[in-house]
């Protein structure tokens, strides 16, 4: 009798065991996966360590055509969708009026869409529900604004690229750095013109702007190039400029037409 009523102890005692494995388990796992605290207005993170940031530089000197809303609207779902839960979206325009400052149209960080959804604890229909309704269609709403934006006077994209590089929230600290940029990618300000000089890389060394060439090591950046009937100058030697421009800012660069 003393042998069972040792094993019913033991039995018992594994029980009580295994229960408060399971009960810590399971608080450790909700601690684990609490969501960290955010500001209602972006839903960014409150402690500020975004998991990526995308910055996308629309230039809007040159009038879109209606055919282009289509594939832009692809590529921005596209850009949306490739950010992780709480990676940041910055989307900017470039400012004629004062070229090292461009005018933020739109900031918020993704809530997750459905592919980062936890099955245990979310519910994947609310998770997109939200990501279309708070993430996606303003930002939707705020691109298609600028492409029907006015034209501008001027395109000072290399002043707008040093600004991006600037900002306290695209440093190297910052994780998954993008930046993407639609454009005909034809430089036009006060300091470098195309227009005037060409897609001179020597010549362009010779402002102030080849002394204010930002460090952007470790971003990836994109550029996409609006498609054009005629384009003034070569695509060729327009590319072969931003490829040198780029290649001193250290940054990985690519260009997709």
């Amino acid at each position: 009798m003393a042998r069972a009523r040792d094993r019913d102890a033991n039995f018992w005692r594994a029980m009580i065991a295994g229960m408060l494995v399971s009960v810590f388990g399971l608080f450790a796992f909700i601690a684990f996966n609490a969501p960290p605290a955010t500001a209602e207005d972006t839903a960014c993170r409150l402690d500020r360590r975004d998991p990526a940031h995308t910055v996308l530089l629309i230039d809007q000197s040159d009038p879109f055509n209606p055919n282009d809303f289509g594939w832009v609207r692809e590529f921005m779902d596209a850009e949306a969708r490739r950010l992780p839960k709480y990676g940041r979206l910055t989307v900017v325009t470039p400012n004629s009026s004062s070229p090292y400052d461009p005018v933020s149209i739109y900031t918020k960080c993704s809530p997750g869409s459905v592919d980062d959804a936890n099955p245990i604890l979310e519910n994947p229909r609310m998770i997109d529900d939200t990501w279309r309704e708070y993430f996606y269609e303003p930002l939707k709403d705020s691109v298609e604004a600028t492409l029907t934006d006015r034209n501008q006077p001027s395109s000072p994209l290399s002043e707008a690229i040093y600004a991006v590089a600037d900002r306290a929230d695209f440093q190297a600290s910052q994780r998954n750095r993008r930046f993407v940029i639609v454009s005909d990618l034809m430089q036009h300000s006060d300091q470098f013109s195309f227009y005037r000089s060409g897609a001179d890389y020597d010549g362009f060394g010779e402002t102030r702007l080849a002394e204010q060439i930002p460090g952007m090591e470790g971003v990836e950046v994109v550029a996409r190039i609006v498609p054009r009937q005629e384009y003034d100058l070569p695509m060729s030697d327009v590319k072969t400029f931003w490829a040198s421009y780029f290649g001193e800012t250290g940054a990985t660069y690519t260009s997709v037409n």
